[in-house]
């Protein structure tokens, strides 16, 4: 994965093969726990904590890109 510099919503993959929306802020996380470009966050799509990282744009088809959609991202970083 290539590391991005991001200011706001992304999509992200969990370690158990989800997709979802959260915000990702360069070096500011008050609900995870940063790794390098991975966090360690509760994933809303199996309800447990995991490992996420940025999903790069050209894996993201319409069919993921919708179930990122039903979970979208909370207000905090």
């Amino acid at each position: 994965m290539v590391e991005k510099t991001y200011i706001d919503e992304v999509i992200v993959r969990c370690s158990g093969g989800g997709y979802y929306r959260t915000r990702w802020i360069p070096l500011v996380s008050f609900k995870s726990i940063r790794l390098g470009a991975y966090r360690y966050q509760k994933c809303p799509v199996h309800g447990r904590w995991e490992t996420v990282g940025i999903a790069d744009d050209e894996d993201l088809s319409p069919e993921i890109i919708s179930e990122a959609d039903r979970y979208p991202a909370s207000r905090i970083p």
